[in-house]
């Protein structure tokens, strides 16, 4: 099955650079997307034709080289993995303990005791990859030190 090829995360990755170089204007080879995803050629040339076979690209020779494309619904399909492996690279953990985070820094009472142990779990967060977490972190750090600062001058 179709479903079972598209899994394997080698074959999301071929697809994502074939559709990368496509977006680039870039004439697509076996051998460059080999080089590309760092992977064997043989093998690499085993998962393109099982693509081929599926009718998700299609080759055709110039000269002596193979050159590939999308078809239609297999560009569609490869659009979808792209959004898919976006999206399973999101920093689940982070965005959960972000919200949390705020949500406690909401019921605080905005005093350095309380503000102090929020803001240290908010450093943690700082090394996150998620430019989603990155942006609600350096919000909610700009809150906590604006509350730190009133109660001072109070």
């Amino acid at each position: 099955m179709l479903k079972e090829l598209l899994i394997k995360c080698k074959v999301a990755e071929i697809m994502v650079k074939i559709l990368e170089a496509e977006e680039d204007r870039r004439v697509v080879y076996p051998s460059m997307i080999a080089k590309e995803v760092n992977l064997p050629l043989s093998y690499v040339s085993k998962i393109l034709s099982e693509l081929e076979r599926f009718a998700v690209i299609e080759s055709e020779f110039e000269g002596r080289r193979k050159i590939l494309k999308f078809t239609d619904d297999g560009r569609k399909l490869a659009k979808k993995i792209k959004d898919l492996l976006k999206i399973l690279e999101f920093d689940f953990l982070s965005r959960s303990k972000i919200s949390k985070l705020k949500e406690i820094y909401d019921k605080s009472s905005k005093d350095f005791r309380s503000l102090a142990g929020i803001l240290a779990e908010v450093e943690r967060l700082k090394c996150s990859e998620d430019l989603k977490v990155l942006r609600e972190v350096k919000k909610l750090e700009k809150k906590i030190w604006k509350a730190i600062s009133d109660e001072r001058r109070n």
